[in-house]
């Protein structure tokens, strides 16, 4: 009865909704509060502070503590779970205490995104600040597939800001081919794009500023470009280009981003490009990302960058409207696009730390550019970070993807956006369009698992029937075991409630059907289950070692690799385009 549960909390009676569900500790309750968070107690502890001395000369003869805190809380151990919230009301209720509860358990509050993404509309765009909404690199939904662990990507930039609160860990390695040392750090306050461009990618989610599309990558950073103190750039040597390569490929570089160009790439140059790209990362080829540049100009005038070779990945820029930006240089050799500025809108990114840098102070955010900052970071040189950093997340999931199957995936799931007709997938101002993350995760995630279970068998290890229409719904069979599905923890374990054992004299399968005996059992479940037939909607098989290696398969043969659980706590599927079809009891996946 919800009398059971009540508390007393901030002086008012609280009730708790209990939540039956299957756990590994059956002395663990779980409930839920009126706002719906999770609370749980495991022991029959009540915590309680007596109002003064005869106070506590009092209740110490009712409830006599078992333990007395340094801050002169009272410990009592009840005899169960339900006296503990029992004896904490009447312990309240004697007006002797400042408050008196159960010793429950609490769960921290997860932080979801950090303070500054509603500005990240290149991120996910739902409008804010008057932009269109869905013209974005839906990072958002591909963060439920990956954050980019495991994998590095190099930048070949300006140096960086490494004490910002943003990048702290993130960077693995790093080489200063300007000073010849090894400290990338930034040298004056105009050498401030390096951080901007790590930020877009590698941003930590640490509950403060931005998150970075690849927020759990690891960066190697590699300061190539300097400045004089009068903010005039220093110039390149072409060894020093070479050996900024080098270094990326020799400290294990997956993906390498380059946010410049010089518009006369060298003999040199493309040699060791070319080699990197087809033949580096173990002969997968290493995927280079550059910028096409601003002058706003066609191929004629860049023809010759480093953008625009064939083994290159070039990037251009749309706006926060869905338009070429006005900047950004396009041709043939124009690959893909990303969200920058040139509309209404800049791009949100980390700044240096303090007054000077993109934000300089004026806004009232020194160490951050915002969207809705004019002065904030923009141009192609936002775009290309934000592409480097999509394929960080493929590469997470599919780490045996080659640099032409990254490519090949990037195309084929890119959004074909502007007026402009594309004919084979592709045209000169958009390239083969915006790039998708959320479909390129999942595309490489597809080519990953079917990899792995095409031409192979295995054993079923449970069947799925429908039992109602909510989304948990759902019964499991496998043996002479029934469960009822409720849900995914945190962890990504199924939880069951109830798991019945041998609740049936009889279980059995037969032309796609679970015929359920009688009952041996009386709890409601098997109950509502005797004599009842039930379609088989579908089968599961674990295909590997991971609590995520699982295979659904439906009726018709179509396949879905398990994820998890949605940002709306709903099942999260990757679909396989193999079919699975079902040989005696096991699935043979063609």
């Amino acid at each position: 009865m919800a009398s059971e549960w009540k508390y007393y909390s901030n002086g008012r009676l609280s009730v708790l909704a209990p939540v039956s569900t299957f756990v590994r500790n059956s002395s663990i309750l779980f409930f839920q509060d009126s706002q719906g968070h999770k609370i749980a107690i495991k022991n029959s502890i009540v915590l309680y502070k007596p109002i003064d001395d005869i106070c506590s000369k009092k209740l110490e003869k009712t409830y006599p503590p078992s333990f007395v805190l340094l801050n002169g809380d009272f410990i009592y151990k009840a005899n169960n779970i339900k006296d503990a919230f029992r004896v904490s009301r009447n312990i309240y209720e004697s007006g002797c205490v400042l408050f008196a509860h159960p010793d429950f358990i609490l769960f921290p509050k997860k932080y979801s995104l950090d303070p500054l993404f509603p500005q990240q509309w290149n991120f996910y765009n739902y409008g804010q600040y008057s932009a269109k909404s869905g013209v974005d690199l839906n990072i958002y939904k591909a963060w439920q597939y990956a954050t980019g662990k495991g994998v590095k990507v190099a930048l070949l930039d300006s140096g960086f800001d490494l004490a910002h609160p943003d990048l702290k860990g993130a960077f693995s390695d790093q080489v200063d081919l300007v000073s010849h040392d090894n400290n990338a750090s930034y040298d004056n306050t105009y050498e401030v794009h390096g951080t901007a461009c790590a930020g877009l990618i590698g941003a930590r989610k640490n509950g403060v500023g931005i998150q970075g599309v690849a927020y759990n990558t690891k960066l190697i950073g590699v300061k190539l470009i300097g400045s004089y103190p009068d903010g005039s750039e220093k110039g390149l040597l072409i060894s020093d280009i070479i050996k900024a390569f080098l270094y990326a490929d020799a400290n294990g570089a997956d993906v390498i981003n380059c946010s410049w160009g010089t518009y006369n790439v060298a003999d040199a140059v493309r040699d060791v490009i070319d080699d990197l790209a087809y033949h580096g990362r173990g002969g997968k080829g290493v995927p280079i990302v550059f910028a096409t540049g601003n002058d706003g100009r066609g191929q004629w005038y860049w023809a010759n960058d480093e953008s625009a070779l064939p083994s290159v990945i070039g990037v251009g820029a749309v706006d926060d409207q869905g338009y070429l930006a006005w900047y950004t240089n396009y041709g043939s050799a124009l690959d893909f696009v990303a969200p920058s500025g040139g509309g209404r809108l800049a791009i949100a990114t980390d700044d240096i730390v303090g007054p000077l840098g993109y934000a300089d102070g004026r806004f009232g955010h020194p160490n951050y550019c915002y969207a809705t900052d004019m002065t904030g970071f923009n141009g192609t040189s936002a775009a290309a970070p934000q592409i480097s950093g999509v394929i960080a997340l493929m590469l997470e999931r599919n780490p045996d993807l080659t640099r032409d199957q990254i490519y090949d995936i990037l195309a084929r799931t890119a959004k074909k956006i502007g007026d402009i007709p594309y004919i084979d997938g592709r045209n000169d101002f958009f390239g083969y369009g915006l790039v998708d993350a959320e479909a390129a995760v999942k595309e490489a995630i597809r080519l990953r698992v079917e990899s792995i279970v095409k031409g192979h068998s295995y054993q079923i290890a449970g069947y799925f029937s429908r039992i109602g229409d909510g989304k948990f719904d759902w019964i499991y069979v496998s043996g002479s075991t029934v469960a009822k599905l409720a849900g995914m923890d945190e962890d990504g374990h199924l939880i069951w409630d109830p798991i019945l054992y041998h609740a049936f004299d009889t279980i059995q399968i037969k032309d796609g059907f679970l015929l359920f005996g009688t009952a041996t059992s009386s709890d409601p479940l098997a109950l509502r289950l005797s004599q009842e037939r039930l379609m088989i909607e579908g089968a599961f098989v674990h295909y590997g070692i991971s609590i995520y290696d699982w295979i659904y398969v439906t009726r018709s043969g179509r396949s879905y690799k398990l994820e998890g659980l949605s940002y709306d706590e709903d099942f999260l599927w990757a679909p396989l385009q193999i079919r699975g079809v079902r040989k005696n009891d096991a699935i043979l996946f063609e």
